[in-house]
């Protein structure tokens, strides 16, 4: 089907035969003629898309019903959208490819002999997800809601959140071949306006067919420096969502995906969660200090096993030291090659069990216990030692959920700096890390404040978490954390 930008004819004729012409083949799209006070007209709609009662109750039966006096067609099309209908979400459309739009998103489309722009009422009744509760970010204490594919739904559970006008939903359309809705919401009074302008650019100037999942815009909103850390935060959380919103962020959502995205980001994000604003003050201090120590153990604790055994041996306890070496003497490889394997291991048994199916997929488990929780070390091809640091540097990956992929990949290459270079390689890559880290800042707000550049009066909410009672009397602003102007050079 080609969608040209052609606007509507005045002739029934040439409207009626273009979008027979287009929908040929299309058993989903439904067309009405009819016959109002003497004038040709027709309905049009997506089965499947729409609420067939509402389309007779509001649209069809009263303007077939009613008797309308009309110096021209003009004239009756304007009294049937002022008197006539009952449908409150009523647009006009222009072009074939706004009615095409609004037909694939659950409207109706009525096209009157003699006008040169239809009607569109919206009547959505497609098949969706219910509100259920979040699989990717639980807790105990918080709500029990998350965002779901369907744009309007998703649109509602902010709202009803922020009961004020100034959160704003600005919508626009992106893709070439087909439009995908996207709505990027801020909160007018408090997020920066050269920011949402920034953001708006960099997605119209996505050249994408289609956005059919938010990981297809993620590019174009993210730095252009290479890094193994995203600066484009999403969650499934509305309550997520509305805490980011009134830090002065921008949230993204688009049509089909469950997930919004937000910016700015910051690293510090991926260490806090919903429960720790419903815990006391000492808790959730505890628990994100526990967060940032596991994602240190997640990333180094590999290499520095690999680079201690291997150039260092004088660095552990004499004891520690013989059972170590009882270990793996009967082992033909070295520690750098056993700790490979097994991450490797660990992340085919990982990636096989997400995308079993569910019944068979405890089975990997049991297997993954088998294979390298015992034959392996029987076996004599991997030391014991070795895998129970393999253990805790896989549970320690969890505990940081939203980093996994990063750190993934990173664990592997300070394995490999560990067993060239020992500590030193260590160490040299722990800078180049860092360094990277704070060296992103796509949209003037560096993914590393407030840490560096160090704000003091921002630091209540990273490391630990000061009581309400201070907490409420912070204004938090995102954008006070700018350490550049936005970069508005980039991409488009």
């Amino acid at each position: 089907m080609v969608i040209r930008m052609d606007t509507l004819y005045t002739e029934y004729d040439k409207n009626k035969k273009k979008f027979d012409d287009d929908f040929k083949d299309c058993s989903d799209f439904l067309m009405r003629e009819t016959v109002i006070c003497g004038e040709k007209g027709f309905f049009c709609v997506m089965d499947g898309l729409i609420d067939s009662l509402q389309l007779s109750q509001l649209i069809m039966s009263p303007i077939l019903e009613r008797d309308i006096s009309f110096h021209d067609n003009q004239d009756l099309q304007n009294k049937i959208k002022l008197s006539v209908v009952n449908s409150l979400e009523m647009k006009e459309a222009t072009t074939f490819k706004d009615c095409y739009f609004f037909l694939m998103s659950g409207f109706c489309v009525f096209v009157l002999d003699g006008c040169n722009k239809a009607l569109v009422f919206g009547i959505q009744g497609w098949a969706k997800r219910s509100i259920d509760e979040p699989t990717n970010e639980s807790n105990v204490k918080g709500a029990k809601e998350c965002f779901i594919e369907a744009l309007n739904d998703n649109k509602a559970l902010l709202r009803k959140r922020l009961k004020t006008h100034h959160l704003k939903f600005k919508q626009i359309k992106l893709g070439s071949a087909a439009d995908t809705p996207v709505v990027i919401a801020y909160i007018d009074n408090r997020a920066d306006q050269e920011l949402v302008r920034e953001i708006e650019h960099r997605l119209k100037g996505a050249n994408l067919n289609t956005v059919v999942d938010y990981g297809e815009i993620l590019p174009f909103m993210d730095t252009d420096i290479k890094s193994f850390f995203s600066c484009v935060g999403n969650t499934e959380r509305p309550d997520v969502a509305v805490s980011k919103l009134l830090e002065g962020r921008i949230v993204i959502m688009i049509e089909g995906t469950p997930f919004a995205i937000y910016l700015p980001y910051l690293f510090s994000d991926n260490f806090q969660s919903v429960d720790d604003y419903d815990s006391p003050p000492f808790h959730s201090g505890f628990i994100r200090v526990l967060k940032y120590f596991s994602f240190v153990i997640s990333i180094f604790l590999p290499g520095i096993y690999v680079a201690v055994g291997t150039f260092h041996q004088e660095l552990i306890p004499t004891n520690l030291l013989y059972t170590i070496a009882s270990e793996e003497i009967t082992t033909p490889f070295s520690l750098t090659t056993e700790a490979i394997i097994l991450l490797v291991l660990y992340e085919i048994m990982r990636e096989a069990g997400i995308r079993l199916p569910k019944a068979i997929g405890h089975a990997v488990s049991i297997i993954g216990g088998i294979i390298i929780g015992e034959t392996t070390v029987t076996a004599g091809l991997i030391g014991a030692p070795m895998l129970v640091i393999i253990a805790m540097t896989a549970i320690s990956s969890y505990v940081v959920y939203p980093l996994y992929e990063s750190v993934s990949i990173l664990r592997f290459l300070f394995i490999i700096f560990g067993g060239m270079f020992g500590m030193y390689g260590i160490i040299l890559g722990a800078g180049v890390v860092f360094i990277n880290i704070c060296s992103l800042n796509p949209f003037g707000v560096p993914l590393s404040s407030p840490i560096s550049p160090l704000d003091r009066h921002s630091l209540g909410d990273i490391f630990y978490r000061e009581t309400w009672l201070k907490l409420s009397k912070r204004k938090v602003r995102v954008n006070k954390l700018r350490g550049a102007d936005i970069d508005t050079g980039k991409k488009g």
